[in-house]
Formats: structure tokens, sequence, C-alpha cells
């Protein structure tokens, strides 16, 4: 398996993790988490509540940012995940997405209420 670079953290590789029974890639430096496609929905408590809540399979108000997809090297976009203001940052090609320290907590929490 490839590693894979944090792409907050320059040349900081990430360790892969298992969470919730789905493996994982998380910056030691940061907490930050890389979520390959389809992983983010699989590692939630209702998987269903949140492929309905992430229909589309893009970000609300999506605009460029500056992360480095750690798959395919391109910029990635920063976008809001369910609601607009949990912004996000996806990967245009492989459809990745980056979550910062604690992101995932709230991506539950915003499927809770």
């Amino acid at each position: 398996m490839k590693e894979l670079d944090c792409p907050k953290c320059p040349a900081s590789p990430m360790d892969q993790k298992t969470v919730d029974g789905v493996a994982i890639d998380e910056c030691p430096r940061c907490g930050g988490r890389w979520y390959d496609l389809g992983e983010l929905g699989r590692s939630m408590k209702d998987p269903y509540r949140f492929q309905k809540a992430a229909e589309g399979g893009g970000v609300i108000k999506p605009r460029p940012g500056s992360a480095l997809c750690p798959h395919c090297a391109k910029t990635m976009i920063n976008g809001g995940l369910i609601n607009e203001f949990l912004r996000v940052d996806l990967c245009q090609g492989c459809r990745g997405m980056w979550l910062d320290k604690n992101e995932t907590g709230l991506v539950g929490r915003l499927l809770q209420a």
C-alpha cells in the first residue's frame, strides 16, 4: 500500500487506522483524516442517513482550495458537507475527502440534528 502524505502538513506521512471497521488515513501531526470514496459514509453510525444528506456527491458552495489530494496530487476544492458551514476538501479526480480534526464528529452531530 502506498504511503500517503497529509494534504495539510507537507511531507508528513499519514498513519492507516481502522475506525468503526473502515480503514482510513490519519495525520499524526494535525489529526485530520483522509477518506477514500465511500469510506466516510461507511464510518458513520447511520450510513443511510449520511447518504441521503450527502446526495449529489459534491460539496455546497465550492471554491478553489489549497490542499493537494494525497492520491492524485491535484488541488482539491473546498466546500460545505451537509451544510455550507462545515467546510471540507474534496478531490474532483478520485472523489476522496479530507476532514480536519474533529470534523468527522461534527458530521455525526449534524446528521442527528
